[in-house]
């Protein structure tokens, strides 16, 4: 008997889409009855059947799943399998790690070039493709011919040609790495490296959100995909480390992974971290409220030994809508890096005056001026009754140079633009922004030297952990106000207030003796220290071993 896989090749007719989830269907023909050619036939025709009743995008994602769970559609070697007609795979149900490779120029055993002739007969209206391959998992097959099967439709969602091929399973390795060209994405203002607080965060998926629209509308999603590890590459604008970004649908399947491609087309909708945040669920809700920030734990790649806890992360998420459905872009930090945490960050500061009619409540944005690349207005603030606005742009890679702005009004029209301004660092620039006139510099006055900061509030992991007697806990304001450091046991009850008042911008250490507000003495187990400050909360897992 012939040993067929079925393998469905779609196109980038539905890569970007919102959440709603499709109702898996039972083929007439299941992965594990494909015995022969006509049932293999019938399993990819199925396939198609059950395709072409998509008329929303947002069935996609939940397809995918069903597609690559061990059941009616998949079957050991019998999975699907998406790829644009060019050859270039959507997604593979076994082998991810494909996932944005071509297999266009592919040779079988014997030189044919069957992924190419499998592409011919599904664009003459379907049909069978002899090939060989030696089956690693199979001795002495290599002199067996293999069969494939392949047919195509128009999807109903973007009229587009979706090829689908059942039968080839050739080995993925064999599969080749798209090439790009970096320099056709324009890179955000401020990238992944210079992120160090929450502001340059914000500004990160800001410009992040802006370079990635601007290739979807420039490209297309076909195209783009054969482009997208631009926003993969270690140490390029968009990934530095454990700093990168993500988009996923309101629903919570994710589209896009700058750090792990096997969790794209997943759902994470039910992402919980260790203290019992739905992480996924919360950053949509954030998100649909304007864009915000999350404090949560999540296994960081640059620390051994958190896979099971997690470490202290916050991340900023907002939506953003293409072809007029809503998505959610984002990206994080690790709190808990104290070296990025206490980087220098070099800084300017504007005090800016804009002259004109209607003034209040502009939106006021700058924007590096850079030449060959296309304005981030990364660094934004409203101005007050006056006119008057101002805003501090910091970055660990220098902020000496010249920039624009520009400023626009409740309804986003753009009402004045200035060009050519010069900033320095450590300064204080006091301005004049005329509206149809040109930016004037009314003085220059030297800030006080850049130091060492605080870059981001948070706690500390406390030492020692565990602990008998009394452990220290440290933590970080970024700003001034009210603060909170409570004990709470593991029902979630307060037992210890350690800090509740006013503070200054710094850093601070307090010390927990494993005794209650009464003074007694408590028994062994895990604790949770809650740190509350301006703009956050976070939390922390102590273990007290008598």
């Amino acid at each position: 008997m012939k040993c067929l896989t079925a393998v469905l090749i779609l196109g980038l007719a539905s890569l970007l889409l919102a959440a709603h989830p499709a109702v898996a269907q039972t083929p007439e023909v299941t992965a594990s009855e494909v015995v022969d050619a006509e049932t293999l036939q019938a399993f990819v025709e199925g396939a198609r059947a059950w395709s072409e009743t998509f008329t929303d995008p947002n069935d996609f994602a939940p397809y995918t799943i069903a597609i690559s769970t061990e059941g009616d559609w998949k079957h050991g070697n019998t999975y699907l399998v998406l790829m644009l007609p060019n050859g270039t795979v959507i997604f593979h149900a076994d082998e991810p790690s494909v996932n944005g490779k071509s297999l266009y120029e592919v040779e079988d055993a014997r030189g044919n070039k069957v992924v190419q002739q499998l592409l011919a007969a599904a664009d003459m209206g379907g049909g069978h493709v002899e090939y060989y391959w030696d089956d690693p998992e199979q001795e002495g097959d290599e002199e067996i011919t293999k069969i494939a099967y392949a047919t195509s439709y128009v999807s109903g969602t973007t009229a587009t040609t979706v090829v689908l091929i059942g039968g080839y399973y050739q080995a993925p390795p064999r599969a080749v790495a798209a090439t790009f060209d970096p320099s056709i994405i324009h890179p955000p203002e401020v990238t992944a490296a210079d992120v160090v607080d929450r502001a340059t965060l914000r500004a990160f998926v800001h410009g992040t959100r802006d370079s990635y629209t601007n290739a979807l509308e420039q490209f297309g999603a076909d195209e783009l995909l054969q482009h997208q590890d631009i926003f993969r590459v270690e140490g390029g604008p968009w990934r530095q480390g454990s700093i990168y970004f993500f988009m996923f649908t309101t629903e919570g399947h994710v589209i896009f992974h700058g750090a792990d491609r096997a969790r794209e087309l997943r759902d994470a909708s039910d992402w919980e971290d260790i203290n019992g945040i739905m992480v996924t669920q919360e950053l949509i809700k954030l998100a649909r409220a304007g864009g915000g920030f999350l404090e949560y734990y999540f296994d960081d790649p640059a620390v051994t030994g958190d896979e099971d806890t997690g470490s202290p992360k916050v991340s900023y998420a907002e939506l953003i809508t293409f072809q007029g459905r809503e998505y959610v872009v984002g990206a994080g930090f690790y709190t808990g890096d104290l070296d990025r945490a206490l980087k220098t960050v070099t800084r300017t500061e504007v005090e800016a005056t804009v002259l004109g009619d209607a003034v209040e409540g502009l939106a006021v944005e700058f924007s590096r001026a850079i030449a060959g690349r296309q304005p981030n207005y990364a660094w934004n603030a409203f101005t007050d009754a006056t006119g008057h606005v101002s805003l501090t742009i910091s970055s660990t890679r220098g902020v000496s140079g010249y920039y624009r702005a520009r400023a626009r009004n409740a309804a986003g029209e753009i009402v004045g633009q200035w060009h050519s301004i010069p900033l320095n660092r450590d300064r204080r620039q006091v301005l004049e922004l005329p509206l149809g006139g040109d930016v004037r510099i009314v003085r220059v006055e030297p800030l006080a030297a850049a130091k060492a900061v605080v870059a981001t509030s948070g706690l500390a992991p406390n030492v020692p952990n565990p602990f008998n007697s009394a452990t220290q806990i440290a933590y970080h304001l970024f700003s001034p106000g009210p603060v909170q450091l409570v004990i709470y046991n593991v029902l979630g009850q307060p037992v210890r207030t350690l800090v509740d008042q006013f503070q200054a911008a710094g850093s601070y250490q307090a010390q927990w003796d494993a005794r209650d507000q009464q003074g007694v003495s408590l028994s062994s187990g895990i604790y949770i220290t809650r740190l509350s400050y301006p703009d956050g909360v976070q939390t922390r897992r102590l273990l007290y071993l008598k």
